[in-house]
């Protein structure tokens, strides 16, 4: 009973060691151009504008470019905040627009892989 103890025990702490990074200080890097989201419901050209240029909410949704890469990839900096662009809500909403950054190069990096 005890052998079989230590042998699962030498087992997990051999298995619990391996480290899948090579370095912290090592990194890859990735450049990615998209577009972000627009902001949400019908505004007047000029609050559309603004709020879409927010700097959390580009942060935020230029970070999500870098997230959907794959697992593990953060953003590292803003190479280009690309264009504003509008379009209009239309309908009953007609004169109201809904704005987003378009074309917005980012660099994101991922810890360099041991393996």
């Amino acid at each position: 009973m005890k052998l079989k103890l230590l042998i699962l025990s030498a087992a997990l702490s051999f298995f619990t060691a391996n480290s899948f990074a090579a370095n912290t200080d090592e990194w890859v890097y990735q450049e990615v151009t998209g577009n972000l989201k627009s902001n949400p419901g019908c505004l007047t050209k000029e609050k559309a504008i603004k709020k879409a240029t927010k700097p959390y909410r580009f942060k935020k949704y230029s970070t999500l470019l870098c997230n959907n890469i794959a697992y593990g990839w953060s953003l590292a900096k803003v190479l280009d905040k690309g264009t504003v662009s509008c379009s209009e809500c239309g309908g009953e909403y007609e004169g109201f627009y809904r704005c987003n950054a378009e074309n917005v190069k980012v660099k994101c990096k991922q810890v360099k892989r041991s393996w």
